[in-house]
């Protein structure tokens, strides 16, 4: 180990391989790419603030390009008492020379981290909101094909009001629309550099956090050097917004079970069920309970996370930038798999229509639409119209009939107009967002537009990503005496802060 002038021996290796995992294999995959992406951004910003000669520019770029190739392998095996950005560097000074350190010019394994950490949020944040986009586009796909097919609301487990299995599917979809919003509202934190800020007090040397932030696509520097090293609530944000995700897909996978169980209102096809090792006859749509599994995973991240930064000092600290911040990648994953499953589960179910409408037809779920037709008939008011239909509900109960058809006192039975079928009931009910064709399509063509707004969010961040990480290749080969013509928005920029 170098003799730091402060530090003489290296970490206990015991204390290394717990927290630095002994050696470089994972972090090859997982860090030193954003690592030398970072370096590719920091070498052009030093150069052009003349903090560094071009010549170590072009030394840089070719080694880290070197590394690119070999996917890091001449690192990956090295040992990491200190950690991997420190490996990093010890290898860019054994091959570059010892002024390949000044790379370290104005940041810090802080501002690093911080960055280093968004820069791999990015395609996890970006599959979930696409996932999460698919999966809504699958519903309300469905809600189309189903907006006459009647179903049976249930309140309290029970068969209750007549709906559509299209006014079901709007309701879940209009949940997890909730939920993605509040996983795109993040990606303002997600998109704000870190790099400049330091240990967390900033720094003297005249650097361009401006260009570091273009470079690396996002789209503003630092505010406050403090805040930029000291929070991870971009974790907090994410797995907050995936835990009540998660929360509504057990609730929608509870719903599913539920439906394929007893009732066996839907059926779910041979691909997407289990069979029982010792039951012949069973068809298990065990995928549905792992939905609900993942999902609870998912909320024990968020409180690993929040727990792990609760109380801690309000600037860097190891227990809120690693410890807790790790929960985010097992809790995105989570995540992801919870509704690819649903998406699954969806796109391949069937709805038992003839079991839909017995059902409904038997289980006296137009028995609140009559009370309601009584009182407007003027016959009752409401509440003695619905102990009246009660006692008719009891009276057929008792009569074995399968439907509201009892008669009243004197043997007249209840006119069709005051008693209509579910079907009818599930056609009118327009208002309040019911179960009506024209109002459940309303609903989707919003629900529509807000997916290709947000569709298109994902597509303008994905550009400038791609975007950025061209002008970056183009700044390097400009510094490394390769002419290119100004082809990106940002090789303006890069040219303007030169000057």
């Amino acid at each position: 180990m170098q003799d730091t002038g402060r530090i003489k021996m290296p970490l206990h290796r015991e204390a290394s391989d717990i927290v630095f995992e002994g050696d470089l294999r994972r972090s090859a995959h997982e860090e030193l790419p954003f690592y030398a992406e970072i370096d590719r951004a920091q070498a052009v910003m030093l150069e052009r603030a003349g903090l560094i000669e071009r010549g170590l520019v072009q030394r840089v770029a070719v080694e880290l390009d070197r590394l690119q190739a070999e996917e890091f392998q001449s690192i990956a095996l090295s040992a990491a008492p200190r950690g991997s950005y420190l490996a990093y560097e010890d290898h860019l000074r054994s091959v570059i020379g010892k002024e390949a350190s000044n790379l370290h010019l104005g940041r810090s394994r802080n501002d690093i981290n911080a960055t280093l950490l968004k820069l791999k949020l990015r395609e996890p944040y970006r599959k979930l909101c696409d996932e999460l986009l698919d999966l809504l586009r699958v519903l309300c796909g469905q809600a189309r094909a189903h907006l006459n097919t009647v179903f049976p609301l249930h309140t309290h487990r029970q068969p209750a009001v007549p709906s559509t299995f299209a006014h079901h599917l709007v309701a879940f979809a209009e949940a997890l629309a909730r939920d993605l919003d509040a996983l795109l509202a993040v990606h303002p934190l997600l998109n704000r550099s870190c790099l400049g800020a330091g240990v967390g007090g900033g720094t003297t040397l005249p650097i361009l956090p401006d260009l570091t932030a273009s470079m690396l696509g996002f789209a503003a520097p630092p505010v406050n050097s403090i805040d930029s090293v000291a929070s991870r609530d971009l974790v907090l944000r994410l797995l907050a917004g995936s835990a009540i995700l998660g929360s509504n897909l057990s609730r929608i996978a509870e719903t599913l079970l539920i439906w394929v169980g007893d009732a066996g209102l839907v059926t779910l096809p041979d691909d997407l069920v289990g069979s029982s090792s010792a039951m012949p006859h069973k068809r298990n749509p065990f995928l549905l309970e792992h939905v609900q599994g993942k999902a609870a995973a998912v909320l024990g991240c968020f409180v690993a996370a929040i727990a792990g930064m609760h109380s801690t000092p309000f600037t860097n600290c190891v227990a809120v930038g690693t410890e807790a911040a790790r929960h985010a990648w097992p809790g995105i994953d989570n995540s992801l798999d919870a509704v690819r499953l649903i998406r699954l589960c969806f796109s391949g179910l069937s709805v038992a229509e003839d079991t839909a409408s017995t059902v409904l037809d038997r289980s006296f779920t137009n028995a609140m639409e009559t009370a309601t037709r009584l009182t407007v008939a003027g016959s009752f008011d409401f509440r003695s119209a619905h102990n009246k239909v009660g006692r008719l509900v009891t009276t057929a109960v008792e009569c074995g009939a399968p439907r509201l058809s009892a008669t009243e006192g004197g043997g007249r039975m209840l006119d069709m107009d005051i008693s209509p079928a579910p079907d009818v009931i599930a056609r009118e009910a327009c208002a309040g967002g019911g179960p009506a064709p024209e109002a459940v399509v309303t609903a989707v063509v919003e629900l529509e537009r807000g997916i290709e707004r947000s569709a298109a969010l994902l597509r303008d961040l994905g550009a400038v990503w791609t975007s950025a990480q061209e002008e970056l290749r183009s700044a390097i080969a400009c510094l490394s005496g390769q002419s290119r013509e100004p082809q990106h928005r940002g090789e303006g920029r890069i040219q303007d802060a030169a000057v």
